[in-house]
Order: C-alpha cells, then sequence, then structure tokens
C-alpha cells in the first residue's frame, strides 16, 4: 500500500499534479489550494470546486426561497417570461427520454446562480444545459423589460416547482409531465388541470 504522501498515515489513492506524489482524499480536500499549490487542470480540485458551489447554490436557494413572501408567477411579465420558458422545456425535452427533472433543475440552479452573481457566466457542460441556457439568453433578449432581479426570482420559483413535484414517489419527470398538461391539454395531468379550471 502507498501511504499518503502528505500525512503519511492513511492509503495515497489520488495523483496529486501539485505535489506530483499520491495523497490521501483528506489531505487533497483539506489542504488544496491552502497547502497544495494546486494544478489547475487537476480533476480532484474542478471536482471540489463544483461540489463546493453546488452547496453555496443550493444553501442560497433554501434561503431565498424562505425570504419569498409573495408568489412572482402572479405578476403578468413574470408569467409570460415563464410561460415561454416552461414552453421551450415542453418542446425541447418532453418527447426525449433522456431528459429528466434533474437536468431542468440543474440547469436552472445554474441560471440562478449567474443572476446572483455566485457563477461569472454560463458555460454549458451537457446538451441539457447548453439547450437551456441558449434559450435563457434568447428569452432575456426578449424580455429586456424585465429586470434582472424578477428574471431571478422567476427562475427561482421554477427551481420551487421543479423541487417540489418530482420528489421521491411522483418521479423523476413529474414536473415535466405537469407542465406538458398545462402546456398541451394532454398528458398525465391534464384532467386535473381541467377540473381545477372548471371550478376555478
Amino acid at each position: 500500500m502507498v501511504k499518503c504522501a502528505s500525512c503519511g498515515e492513511r492509503r495515497g489513492n489520488r495523483l496529486c499534479p501539485g505535489l506530483n506524489v499520491s495523497i490521501c482524499s483528506l489531505c487533497c480536500g483539506t489542504k488544496r489550494e491552502k497547502e497544495i499549490l494546486c494544478d489547475g487542470a487537476c480533476k480532484y480540485l474542478r471536482k471540489g470546486k463544483d461540489y463546493q458551489l453546488g452547496r453555496e447554490i443550493e444553501k442560497k436557494i433554501i434561503s431565498d426561497l424562505q425570504a419569498e413572501i409573495s408568489d412572482v408567477f402572479e405578476m403578468d411579465e413574470v408569467a409570460v417570461f415563464v410561460m415561454a420558458l416552461e414552453r421551450f422545456f415542453v418542446d425541447q425535452f418532453y418527447d426525449d427520454k433522456e431528459a429528466s427533472d434533474n437536468d431542468i433543475y440543474g440547469a436552472l440552479t445554474r441560471i440562478y446562480a449567474f443572476q446572483k452573481r455566485i457563477l461569472p457566466g454560463l458555460e454549458g457542460e451537457n446538451k441539457f444545459e447548453e439547450f437551456i441556457f441558449k434559450k435563457f439568453n434568447d428569452l432575456t433578449k426578449r424580455f429586456s423589460n424585465l429586470s434582472g432581479e424578477l428574471k431571478a426570482r422567476a427562475i427561482l420559483r421554477i427551481i420551487k416547482s421543479v423541487r417540489s413535484s418530482s420528489r421521491d414517489i411522483l418521479g423523476n419527470r413529474n414536473y415535466l409531465e405537469m407542465i406538458y398538461s398545462q402546456h398541451t391539454g394532454k398528458g398525465k395531468w391534464a384532467a386535473l388541470f381541467q377540473k381545477l379550471e372548471s371550478t376555478g
């Protein structure tokens, strides 16, 4: 067993490009960019940064969701923006069985982080993000009268919808199913929406 060159206690299971030796995952996680001069191309550095960013975004989303007093969807100018984005999700992803609510959620959290200046830019890391980021940029130009803050709140509200509709037994395409029914009048939830409209 190769021992960690940093602590000398645990197994050295990661080749550290910054030290050019094998170190353990604990030393990698606790000493990276502090005691170790990391190589920017290191996959563990990138993974760690992505993980930290994900936690930071998640915390921000949870705190901002709790701070929301009124439903931003009730504002007409926001509703039109959201409807255009959700219609895009339906047209682009509903028939793609590889697409899931997680793909939409992941892209939206990155957009929200960008709007809140946590992320410096939007670069898609997969085909879903590339499509969604492009559409978001198109809609940002089209709805230029909508403030950045309102767009951020609209994205946050969609994130809340995805989170609440995609849990546990509801399945990982339930949000897609829900908006498909809303926009087309077909699908699993169509009867429920028709009933709500008739009683509303």
